[in-house]
This record gives structure tokens, sequence and C-alpha cells, in this order.
């Protein structure tokens, strides 16, 4: 039993750190205006932005603190949180074939989640040879 629970601490830690990640992101391009136009936010809407922001602030703050992260599952969060980031803008354009500036903005963000993750990759312990030869 304490097996699955450590299971489920690690899944919803990698879940809520990726997640929150990609939102942050998304949000905070779209909201600078520097890759595109900053969208016009209604006063009533503000409140559910904050909100919003502050929702994805806690998940990920929860997320950090469930279970503290290993390098590979830092690594891992990173690596998914960036092909949510590339895939979904990329993924509108081809199909709207509307390419704009906001959708180089936010792959950007993927592209620099995934330099993230690449770089935890690069400074993780070098693995034995034994877990490479496994690796295929």
């Amino acid at each position: 039993m304490t097996m699955n629970k450590a299971a489920i601490r690690s899944a919803s830690s990698f879940f809520l750190v990726t997640f929150s990640t990609a939102f942050l992101f998304t949000l905070g391009a779209r909201l600078t205006g520097w890759f595109t136009r900053a969208p016009e936010v209604e006063p009533a809407q503000l409140q559910s932005l904050g909100v919003a922001i502050m929702v994805a602030v806690v998940a990920l703050a929860v997320g950090a603190g469930i279970r503290r992260l290993s390098a590979g599952e830092l690594q891992s969060a990173l690596l998914g949180a960036s092909a949510v980031l590339l895939s979904t803008p990329l993924a509108l354009a081809v199909l709207t074939g509307n390419w704009e500036i906001s959708t180089a903005a936010v792959s950007g963000m993927g592209v620099l989640t995934l330099a993230l993750g690449w770089l935890v990759a690069l400074t993780r312990k070098a693995r034995s040879h034994d877990e490479d030869s496994a690796d295929g």
C-alpha cells in the first residue's frame, strides 16, 4: 500500500508542476504583449485572471511540496511542459492557417523549458554502463 501512495504522490507532484509551468508561461507570454498585442482585459475579468494566476502558483507550490522531485522527474516535468507549450500553439496554427507572432512566442517558451529540461539532463549524474545498455 505504501508503494501505491508514493506512486500517487509522485504522479500528482509531476502533473501539478508540469501543468502550472505550462499554464503560467502561456499566460505570461500573452499578457506581456512583447510578442503580440496584449489582450484587453475587462475589469470584470481581472478578478478571474488574478484567481487563475493564484491557483496556478498554488498548484506549483503544492506540486513542489507534495514530494521533492528527483532530477529525473524534474527533467521529465520540464520536458512535458515544453511538449505542451510547443505543440498547442503549433497545432492551432496548422489548423487555422494563422501563423502569428504569439505562436512563435509561446513556442519560444516551449523551447526555453525544453532547454531547461536538457540542462537538467546534462547535469544529472552519469548513469552506469549497465543502465545505458539496458536502454537499448
